[in-house]
């Protein structure tokens, strides 16, 4: 018999904040058609609205998931915001697209998000003593609660409510996949620690040169609150079956620039082949991806500062490997006595890949110039392990 056709495209209207304003965010939701418990995939790009390799991504990857669909090859929902943030889609200033920031309150989309454990065992002290000596059990009370915390919220600001819509969305879901790119970089991923080398072969797929692990980059990101629901639960009640972590990251996609239809289309059927590799999809797989490297901690990684203002010259390009004492770039001065006619060197401070650098080169005290990921933990990364 042949496939029916189950695909949902749904429109969530938010009214903004100013008057006779509104924001509309869309997305796909792809249903096997036989009837039954089937995991649910979520995936979302435009977080950061100005980072946009991950909509052309998942253009290409609605197109693969309607063919599986009509084919009947799906073993699993799948629910697609190829574009996340409409807020940071419609923030244009003097011909500049700014997504990262909301304009109104300054804060950066893709951090603060809440902390699910601690929201629901304020909203509910007596969960614990609900909990039973069965795992599902235990998951099912827990997502209720969360679902209950998200019913008792009363949103005000635009951006509030769209947060709470994707979390009512998010938190149903096995897996949570958000995609991102950083400004000019190789692939890269975010993710908590307790999912690794577990999920190696995403990192495979998506053809990650640097894979960083943190349970808590201190900064709120998307990709944690789902795992984290779960690992501080099971760290509060240890003598209680609680679930593992679902699967969730943060994928960078390369760089600002990289919006390209034969690279982000290849992206999409990488997606696809991880997908099948763990049976979400029921497809023959035609190559296997190749191994990239394992895991590092995040706290390892230096994030690069410039100390003073001027012109960037890099002597390292992207993916290229340094030791420690490496020169990197050299920044030419434009103030001062030596104006125009000194450089200042700008050391590796650690042994490592260069997978991140600047588009910009102009640079002012502070600003990143690189980002270096190591295997050696640095004494001052602690705390807040993102940029703002």
């Amino acid at each position: 018999m042949e496939a029916k056709i189950t695909t949902k495209h749904i429109t969530i209207q938010i009214i903004a904040d100013t008057a006779g304003a509104a924001y509309k965010v869309s997305y796909y939701h792809f249903i096997p058609k036989r009837k039954g418990n089937y995991p649910k995939i979520f995936l979302q790009a435009g977080l950061h609205a100005d980072e946009q390799p991950g909509t052309l991504i998942l253009h290409y990857l609605l197109d693969l998931l309607e063919k599986a669909e009509k084919s009947g090859q799906l073993n699993a929902e799948f629910i697609v915001f190829p574009m996340v943030n409409p807020i940071g889609m419609a923030q244009i200033f003097n011909h500049h697209h700014s997504g990262r920031f909301d304009f109104s309150t300054g804060l950066n989309f893709n951090r603060n998000w809440p902390d699910l454990a601690e929201c629901i065992l304020n909203n509910e002290p007596e969960i614990p003593v609900k909990l039973t000596e069965n795992e599902q059990e235990n998951k099912n009370r827990i997502l209720s609660s969360v679902r209950r915390w998200i019913a008792d919220q009363a949103p005000i600001t635009a951006l509030e409510k769209l947060r709470l819509e994707i979390i009512k969305i998010a938190i149903e879901c096995d897996v949570v996949l958000d995609l991102h790119c950083d400004v000019n970089a190789t692939n890269h991923i975010y993710i908590v620690p307790q999912l690794m080398p577990e999920y190696q072969d995403l990192a495979n797929w998506m053809g990650s040169r640097v894979t960083l692990t943190a349970e808590n980059s201190g900064g709120g990101s998307f990709d944690e609150v789902w795992p984290r629901l779960w690992i501080d639960l099971q760290r509060l009640y240890p003598d209680k079956p609680i679930p593992s972590p679902v699967l969730s990251a943060t994928l960078e996609y390369r760089g600002l620039i990289d919006v390209e239809e034969k690279l982000n289309k290849k992206d999409a059927e990488n997606l696809m082949g991880f997908f099948t590799s763990r049976g979400f999809i029921n497809s023959k797989i035609g190559s296997a991806p190749f191994t990239m490297p394992p895991a590092l901690p995040f706290n390892a990684t230096q994030i690069v500062k410039a100390e003073l203002s001027g012109l960037v010259c890099y002597y390292v390009t992207l993916g290229q490997i340094v030791e420690e004492g490496e020169l990197l770039a050299n920044i030419l001065l434009l103030d001062g006595p030596s104006a125009f006619r000194k450089k200042f060197p700008v050391y590796a401070g650690t042994s490592g890949v260069v997978f991140s650098m600047m588009l910009r080169k102009y640079t002012w005290k502070g600003q990143p110039l690189a980002k270096i990921a190591g295997n050696k933990p640095l004494s001052n990364r602690k705390g807040v392990l993102l940029e703002a």
